[in-house]
């Protein structure tokens, strides 16, 4: 967890919340306000909604910048299709970045490595003040493809 990672419990679960990777889709916030509320502090509200719903939202978050761990399941280890091999999975947003789900080393221009573990996203429009990875400029600039 980085310094700017958050997390926010409940009896049943904590959320946990990483702004690096959230691209601003508005999922959260438009699909249940009661608990992941920009305009306050915390942003997010345990209290403010059933824990299924909760889970719901946090699920369909696009970039994994939200996700949750049950109190009462160990943790797993992660999904492997080839034995001893992780998948990667890269596929384009549309008319937004490129996401990536699994682990990898990005390297940079200056040849700065980056271990991320998905889903994240990279920057496909250009815009970002954080490339290689997105940040939502996509939505500012109206990125079209």
């Amino acid at each position: 967890m980085s310094k700017m990672d958050k997390k926010y419990s409940n009896a049943e679960i904590t959320v946990f919340w990483k702004p690096d990777l959230c691209i601003h889709s508005r999922k959260c916030f438009t699909s249940l306000i009661s608990v992941f509320n920009p305009g306050k502090r915390p942003w997010i509200d345990m209290s403010g909604a059933d824990t299924r719903s909760i889970m719901e939202t946090v699920t369909n978050c696009p970039s994994g910048a939200l996700s949750y761990r049950r109190h009462d399941e160990p943790v797993s280890e992660p999904e492997h299709t080839i034995p001893g091999k992780e998948t990667v999975r890269i596929s384009l947003q549309a008319n937004g970045p490129i996401q990536v789900k699994g682990s990898c080393i990005i390297t940079d221009k200056e040849g700065k490595e980056y271990q991320q573990e998905g889903p994240f996203f990279l920057c496909r429009c250009g815009a970002s003040q954080r490339k290689p990875f997105c940040d939502g400029s996509h939505l500012k600039i109206n990125f079209q493809d």
